[in-house]
C-alpha cells in the first residue's frame, strides 16, 4: 500500500490584500499526530518543504474547503439520480445500477484544485505559485503499485500495476454488468486527467494507464434511454475528485 501524507492548510488574512502566515496541519500516513507548518503564504511554501521531497507529485491532490463542500453535494446528487434510475429499471439493469451506486457511495471526495503541484514547476512559474487563501487540504504520497477497476464490472477493485499492460488487458477476465459500455472505457489518471479509450475487438487501441489510475466502465448509450452520457460525465467528475488512497 502506498504511503501518503494528508495535509490540512488553514490560512487567514490579517488585512485586505495582505497575506498572513499560513498554518499548515500535516498528517502523514502511519502517524497519528499531525505536524504543524507555519509561515506558508504561497504554494511553493508548502510543496517546497524538505519533508515532502520524496513525494510522488503526479498523484498529489490539493483541495479547497468550499470546493470540497460542493463536491460532496454533487456526489449526493449523483447518488440520488442513480437511485431514481434503478427504481425505473428491471432486475438486471437495476442490480447493475445499484452495484455502481455502491461503489460511488464508498468514495471519499474532495474539492480538487486544478494546479500542477510539482515543486520544480511551481518554483519557476508565477501563475503556478498562487497565494494560499482560505482552507486547503493537500494529499501526497509515494508512487502507487496498483490501478483500480471501477464501474459496471463483476469484480471492481484494485489490480497490480504492470508496465506495458494496456487498458483492455486489465479488463480481461471481467464480466461486464447489464447496460455496460462494451466499446469504450475511461482512464482517470492520478493527476486528474481523463481519457476515453476504445477497448472492443473492432476499435481497440493500446493505451497504458500509469500507476494509481482508475479504469472506469460506464453506461452504454446504446442501451440506456435516459442520458447515459450525462451520468457518465458526472461519475467521471466524481472520480477526479476522489481522495487518494
Amino acid at each position: 500500500m502506498m504511503k501518503r501524507a494528508v495535509m490540512a492548510l488553514v490560512f487567514s488574512l490579517s488585512a485586505p490584500s495582505v497575506f498572513a502566515a499560513g498554518n499548515v496541519k500535516v498528517m502523514i500516513a502511519g502517524s497519528a499526530e499531525p505536524k504543524i507548518l507555519t509561515g506558508a503564504e504561497h504554494l511553493i511554501d508548502l510543496v517546497g518543504q524538505p519533508r515532502l521531497s520524496n513525494s510522488w507529485w503526479p498523484g498529489a491532490v490539493i483541495s479547497e474547503e468550499r470546493a470540497t463542500a460542493a463536491a460532496e453535494r454533487q456526489q449526493q446528487a449523483l447518488l440520488a439520480r442513480l437511485a431514481a434510475l434503478s427504481a425505473e429499471e428491471s432486475a438486471d439493469d437495476a442490480a447493475a445500477i445499484n452495484a455502481l451506486r455502491q461503489q460511488i457511495q464508498a468514495l471519499k471526495v474532495t474539492g480538487r484544485q486544478k494546479i500542477n503541484l510539482d515543486p520544480d514547476v511551481v518554483r519557476v512559474s508565477e501563475r503556478g505559485n498562487p497565494p494560499l487563501q482560505g482552507n486547503y487540504t493537500l494529499w501526497v504520497g509515494s508512487q502507487p503499485t496498483d490501478i483500480t477497476l471501477f464501474g459496471l464490472l463483476s469484480r471492481p477493485g484494485k489490480q497490480p500495476f504492470m508496465p506495458g499492460r494496456d487498458v483492455a488487458s486489465y479488463l480481461d477476465g471481467q464480466s461486464q454488468l447489464s447496460g455496460a459500455d462494451r466499446s469504450y472505457a475511461w482512464v482517470i489518471y492520478p493527476d486528474g486527467r481523463s481519457q476515453k479509450v476504445p477497448i472492443a475487438y473492432w476499435n481497440k487501441r493500446h493505451v497504458e494507464p500509469m500507476p494509481g489510475s482508475i479504469i472506469f466502465v460506464g453506461l452504454s448509450d446504446a442501451v440506456w434511454s435516459s442520458t447515459p452520457d450525462e451520468i457518465n460525465a458526472d461519475i467521471l467528475h466524481t472520480l477526479t475528485q476522489r481522495i487518494p488512497e
